[in-house]
């Protein structure tokens, strides 16, 4: 007979094991992940790859030829940041799945929450009790 202590132990590992094989999926996708945007005006095409790094451009018209270099180069320029978002939003999604809920992490990718901010969620989040601590038989994290 296994005492209470050591089925949670056995319990933590498999979920550990559980975790760390998505995680490994997660750094495969995130590897071979590509993200590619055209520009309205089809002068120009942006890939990204996971990260967000510029891997490729395209200019699938001839349309750039007859743009001035500065319409050219903001074009280029927003269509990369598009990409990247675009990029950025996907990532944040598959690293979503494992996070616990209520993790601002897109925020803090975007600039729009501050680092600060995603660790005080963590915290709150490791503070909260276990689901089924408050249930009878869950012994509230007390064993």
């Amino acid at each position: 007979m296994t005492s209470p202590m050591h089925d949670r132990i056995e319990q933590a590992y498999a979920a550990f094991e559980k975790q760390k094989a998505a995680i490994s999926g997660l750094e495969q996708a995130m590897a071979s992940a590509e993200t590619t945007v055209t520009a309205k005006n089809r002068a120009v095409t942006v890939t990204v790859d996971g990260r967000g790094d510029v891997v490729e451009i395209k200019f699938p018209t001839n349309a750039y030829r007859t743009m001035a270099p500065a319409e050219l180069g903001n074009l280029l320029v927003e269509t990369a940041k598009t990409a990247r978002e675009q990029a950025r939003e996907t990532a944040t999604g598959m690293f979503e799945a494992l996070l616990p809920a209520r993790m601002p992490l897109l925020g803090v990718l975007n600039g729009k929450r501050g680092f600060d901010e995603m660790m005080d969620a963590a915290v709150r989040l490791v503070s909260e009790p276990l689901p089924g601590a408050d249930r009878p038989g869950g012994n509230g994290g007390q064993e």
